[in-house]
């Protein structure tokens, strides 16, 4: 069966958020973020958020991918790849300025988790991240009845082989589930984020892996899917 990679448009918003929401239903901090939310209401704050990245285009440097299977016609898959770019000075404040501008969190939702969770991604990718040389996974999601299918595996290849050959590294912030994918593609562990999510509703600690590849690091996946040519 193939799938063709397409760049996401507006219109791909309603089937690129049902899919992010799928995929991490389970998560061992989303599942804990929106516990008192409305789920409509959940479902409206997550389109805004990816309208928003797609309204962006890639100005920052960034390519959202949707990937779609060619029987259907149906979005089964997303990526998001951060590519190396200079800024301007008025770029970079532009920048910061969308960043700090986020959707206020919806009534119910467990903001004191939330604002931990970003606080550490932003702490970790302001160490380990060079935005002018190196390249980031921002985001990738696979509807759940698609899994296991070898599609994130798709999604990641372009962005690896692109900074392959500018002998670049990629940084990617890595969910429990994700991981194994990411560890056979050459990422390692280089630190970590470590959430208790006691106080929030859960029985756990909660470790989120930050990992870096080096550019050429051995790819150990079998042979998947195809894409369409």
């Amino acid at each position: 069966m193939a799938f063709s990679p397409q760049p996401a448009q507006l219109e791909d918003v309603e089937a690129i958020t049902t899919i992010f929401e799928e995929a991490f239903a389970q998560d061992h901090i989303f599942s804990f973020m929106s516990p008192n939310v409305p789920e409509e209401i959940d479902h409206e704050h997550h389109v805004k958020f990816f309208r928003g990245m797609i309204e962006q285009g890639d100005v920052y440097g960034a390519r959202f991918t949707k990937l779609v299977e060619n029987d259907t016609g149906k979005i089964v898959a997303f990526s998001r790849w951060i590519y190396p770019v200079k800024l301007t000075p008025e770029q970079t404040k532009e920048k910061q300025e969308k960043e700090e501008q986020r959707e206020p969190h919806p009534e119910g939702a467990n903001k004191e988790l939330i604002e931990d969770f970003i606080a550490q991604l932003m702490a970790g990718r302001k160490k380990w991240i060079d935005p002018e040389t190196m390249y980031f996974l921002h985001l990738i999601a696979v509807d759940p009845s698609y899994q296991r299918r070898g599609l994130g595996a798709l999604l990641i290849a372009p962005g690896l082989e692109a900074a392959d050959r500018d002998r670049a590294k990629t940084y990617i912030e890595a969910s429990p589930t994700g991981l194994p994918l990411y560890l056979r593609h050459g990422w390692e562990p280089v630190d970590e984020m470590v959430i208790d999510m006691k106080p929030h509703g859960g029985k756990h600690v909660a470790h989120q892996k930050l990992l870096m590849r080096e550019p050429h690091a051995p790819n150990k996946l079998k042979t998947g899917p195809t894409l369409a040519s």
